[in-house]
């Protein structure tokens, strides 16, 4: 399971909305989508011309800057706007 997913009416719009994730505590990805090359409304129109999109289908798109290696007992949380949507350990 990768989490819940917001309906798009959370936000004002979805191209600017920021994310992070921290690692142990500590900022390691802070980004927004304003930031992406493609606007989301975009991509979905582009993919969907090679594929059937569905509900609850994921999209990947990349990562922006701070990718680094995980670790086991690592502690993550991530952050949609300014809500906590997972916190995990890694095992």
């Amino acid at each position: 399971m990768i989490g819940n997913f917001l309906p798009k009416e959370t936000f004002k719009s979805v191209d600017d909305i920021t994310f992070c994730l921290e690692k142990n505590g500590a900022i390691t990805q802070k980004a927004s989508t304003k930031l992406m090359l493609w606007k989301i409304d975009e991509l979905i129109e582009y993919i969907s011309k090679y594929f059937t999109l569905k509900i609850g289908d994921v999209i990947f798109t990349g990562t922006p800057a701070g990718v680094a290696k995980v670790n086991p007992e690592d502690r993550l949380k991530g952050f949609i706007e300014d809500k906590q949507v997972f916190s995990i350990k890694v095992k």
